[in-house]
């Protein structure tokens, strides 16, 4: 764009260049000199001076053309991103802490989340409840000044409540699946998301992927499936609750992207604050369902949870934990893509998988067959 500009500027100044040419320096100390000495230009200079702007200016377009068709490049995180390789933006020591940061929130909120969900049997509810600690944990940080409060425009709002729809309901599919299964189970079957990301953003945007994506995604498939038949816990509500998880993230990935190539987004609205508006609005979404759907079962729940054990600090402090943990592991991933390119980011996601099922069969002591580990090590 802005060499198109300057070859629009060059377009619009031959005239002066070419009295330049035509008066030589002597026209800086003498004005009048200039325009005495225009007439002196010959019809080929012209000709050719307009020939050369005219040609940076096409390829400038061209170059323009070829940037917006660049192929999309999916993701684990289940959003499509131009396929531009940028540059880190901060130093190497910074970026680590992200992704360090990163792993642990998120293997510290599925370990919190299984724990809670072993003593109170209400997914849904939790999974709202989480969304609503997100909030409280942004307002002191609006009320003290701490970040900008985000002022999204009038149309981005109206993008972000839907895109908040399906992060609402992606979570409550996530935290359901964890209830009914494996926590490592769990994470071998979202690593189908960027098949259904894929599929949806061809669907959508009309952009068709490279058959090597395609046949690359085969064997996801196939470990997936042989994980999943060999998995001594295996549900197929936990299943379609993954799935379900998949197909709602891709499609708020997708959405996201859509919205992301609007015009005015309004004031302070980077990475961070847009994804604290949209917890703020899958909160204000979720919160009806999720009292229509479990909230007669409060009462039998609290029961198990004090048969359990628990007193109600230790309940709150779980939930609390979970919630802040849930908020903040997002947010770092938000910084980790804004600092690495997206294929570095799909890859320290992937490492992220690993770590998580690992660490949840040791702490949870999920048995697992050989087939069990031989298709969750293809899948991922």
């Amino acid at each position: 764009i802005r060499r198109l500009c300057l070859a629009l500027a060059m377009a619009a100044s031959l005239d002066g260049a070419m009295a330049f040419h035509a008066a030589g320096p002597r026209c800086l100390l003498n004005p009048a000199m200039a325009g005495s000495r225009t007439r002196a230009v010959s019809p080929a200079l012209r000709a050719g001076l307009q020939m050369k702007a005219q040609s940076h200016m096409v390829h400038s377009s061209l170059a323009f053309q070829q940037r917006k068709q660049q192929p999309l490049t999916v993701i684990n995180t289940g959003t499509l991103i131009t396929g531009d390789n940028e540059r880190p933006k901060v130093n190497t020591l910074l970026l680590g802490f992200y992704f360090a940061m990163w792993y642990v929130l998120n293997v510290g909120y599925n370990i919190f989340v299984k724990k809670t969900l072993n003593v109170m049997p209400l997914p849904v509810l939790f999974g709202v409840v989480q969304l609503g600690v997100g909030v409280l944990w942004l307002l002191p940080q609006f009320l003290l000044g701490i970040r900008n409060v985000p002022q999204p425009s009038p149309n981005n709002i109206r993008a972000l409540w839907k895109i908040g729809a399906f992060h609402g309901a992606g979570q409550l599919a996530t935290v359901a699946a964890m209830g009914l299964g494996s926590v490592s189970f769990v994470n071998v079957v979202k690593a189908l998301e960027p098949i259904f990301t894929a599929a949806i953003g061809v669907a959508v945007t009309g952009v068709v992927l490279p058959w090597q994506v395609w046949l690359s995604m085969l064997p996801v498939c196939a470990g997936v499936g042989l994980a999943s038949f060999s998995e001594l816990s295996f549900s197929w509500a936990c299943f379609s609750c993954a799935m379900l998880s998949n197909i709602v993230y891709a499609s708020r990935g997708v959405l996201s992207k859509i919205s992301m190539e609007g015009g005015d987004k309004g004031r302070f609205m980077d990475s961070a604050n847009t994804y604290a508006v949209v917890t703020t609005l899958a909160f204000i979404v979720t919160l009806p369902f999720g009292l229509l759907w479990e909230g007669a079962k409060i009462p039998a729940a609290m029961a198990s949870v004090a048969a359990a054990g628990w007193s109600p600090f230790k309940l709150f402090y779980m939930v609390l934990a979970s919630g802040v943990f849930y908020y903040t592991y997002n947010e770092m991933a938000f910084l980790v893509l804004g600092s690495v390119a997206p294929v570095s980011q799909s890859i320290g996601n992937t490492v992220k998988r690993v770590i998580v099922i690992v660490v949840a069969s040791l702490v949870f002591r999920t048995p697992m067959t050989p087939l069990g580990i031989v298709g969750s090590s293809v899948a991922i």
